[in-house]
């Protein structure tokens, strides 16, 4: 599994290290940082490799972020947030305190980007310190299971004893897409493959070990190409992205973590199509390992946009089943029900996608069938004294389902898909242009808003009297002192 290191506030050196982004659960933002110099072990730094001993949830409280609007208001109140104390027995330690036993705890203020650790098993974990003296550990900061670190320690090692720390480092792993594994089957390593790095400069070899762990040492400042010499119909690349690695920059004294992944060549592309057999401008679907399709998981997500086609990249061989709209969302942008390749209903009817080992199928268009009942309405946007300059935003606001998006049509004129079974407001707003200065013939003491609004107007999708309406934008008037 790659990983990234990622600065939340308050978060220690050493979660500098690395550099590619996961998905984070949650409501947790991470925020990546590029490669920089290597910062190393610094006074005040505690990191280990320990197991947890023993789990404890705690009363926790925490202030509400939000400042009272009257500073003279009463205190605000207190919400309860989880926070967890874990207990560590320390198997090795890289920097901190000449201790067989510490206690971590994760939660609190950084509830969301709380690291959930379990009882038995061993982690590699970095601190940051916080309220009170503990320290905690986040979802932002580099802690992993001791099975995901086998690369970055030899490295912390390395640091902690004075010695030669490589440059680029990081695990090759034989993987599949999100969500589209066999079952049972782990990233496996790929053991003895030699690897390249090449700038316009400099060249440099290396090879993966028994585990899949490479290291190159001494890289210079460059921007990289990374090649591997993999076995056929696989690509170097990794889960998250489509196509091969792009080049990537470090500084001289990097110490930059790169995990990649060895993945199938198989590609599938189609194309959603519509009751009339023209493709949507608009459409998602998701792709599955046949047998394990749920209406409540998600598959590998691909969308269809203006191109008219899909496409899933780094499919390995095997049946698949692709779905359309799985949640069965009423969506007026795609305004069909859940439909299954070839375009059935059911999901015991739905053909499986063969696929060989790296096979490129280019034509499994998904025929939707019955849409569900919808029609077109126009809205013109007019102004009572002449348009100002400014940006215009025209919306429809349905009080079930999917909101639909607005389609410029003409000069002032925008077009929506309705639901007949859903009802909308249509309203608009113009964020004016920002004004050096008074225009000219107006009065000096009055300048114009920071925005104004259109008289909003309520549709019902069954009402197909109503194909044109009008939003007529008031004078700008002035702004307020």
């Amino acid at each position: 599994m790659t990983w990234g290191a990622f600065i939340l506030r308050r978060v220690g050196l050493l979660a500098l290290i690395l550099m590619v982004v996961v998905p984070v659960a949650r409501a947790c933002t991470c925020s990546p940082t590029t490669p920089g110099k290597c910062p190393g072990l610094n006074q005040g730094d505690v990191v280990f490799l320990g197991t947890v001993t023993a789990v404890e949830d705690m009363p926790y409280t925490a202030p509400k972020t939000d400042a009272p609007a009257d500073p003279n208001a009463p205190a605000v109140d207190v919400v309860a947030s989880r926070l967890t104390r874990y207990h560590f027995q320390i198997d090795e330690k890289f920097a901190g305190p000449d201790a067989s036993e510490i206690d971590i705890f994760s939660g609190g203020d950084d509830g969301d980007c709380a690291y959930r650790f379990k009882k038995g098993e061993k982690y590699l974990v970095f601190t940051q310190q916080e309220a009170e003296g503990r320290l905690f550990a986040t979802i932002c900061n580099g802690t992993r299971p001791a099975s995901e670190a086998i690369a970055l320690i030899p490295q912390l090692r390395a640091m902690r004893n004075g010695t030669h720390v490589a440059s680029v480092f990081g695990v090759l792993r034989r993987s599949d897409p999100p969500f589209l594994a066999p079952p049972d089957d782990p990233d496996d390593p790929v053991p003895n493959v030699s690897l390249k790095l090449r700038s316009n400069i400099d060249r440099f070899e290396t090879s993966t070990d028994a585990n899949g762990v490479y290291s190159f040492y001494d890289v210079h400042a460059g921007e990289y190409k990374f090649t591997a010499n993999l076995p056929p119909r696989t690509e170097l690349t990794q889960k998250t992205l489509s196509g091969g690695l792009p080049p990537f920059k470090i500084p001289d004294g990097a110490c930059f973590e790169y995990n990649v992944d060895a993945l199938p060549t198989g590609h599938i592309r189609g194309s959603v199509l519509g009751a009339n057999g023209k493709p949507l401008s608009l459409a998602s679907v998701e792709l599955y390992r046949a047998g394990s399709y749920d209406d409540a998981k998600p598959g590998l997500w691909a969308y269809q946009g203006g191109n008219g086609f899909f496409d899933f990249d780094h499919i390995g061989p095997g049946d698949y089943v692709m779905v359309f709209n799985r949640a069965n969302r009423q969506d007026p942008n795609s305004p069909y029900p859940r439909t299954f390749y070839p375009g059935v209903a059911d999901a015991s009817d739905a053909q499986p996608i063969h696929l060989d080992d790296g096979q490129q199928l280019t034509k499994v268009n998904l025929k939707l069938q019955q849409g569900l009942a919808a029609r077109q309405i126009r809205v013109h946007v007019k102004w009572e004294k002449g348009r100002p300059p400014g940006s215009v935003t025209v919306m429809a606001k349905a009080d079930h389902g999917r909101n639909p998006a607005a389609r410029k049509v003409g000069a002032d004129v925008y077009e929506f898909t309705l639901l007949e079974s859903a009802n909308y407001k249509i309203s608009a707003w113009e964020d004016l242009a920002r004004q050096r200065g008074p225009a000219r013939g107006r009065n000096p003491q009055c300048l114009p808003p920071a925005r104004i609004d259109a008289a909003s107007v309520d549709v019902a999708g069954s009402d197909e009297t109503a194909k044109d309406l009008e939003l007529i934008f008031p004078a700008a008037g002035c702004a307020p002192n």
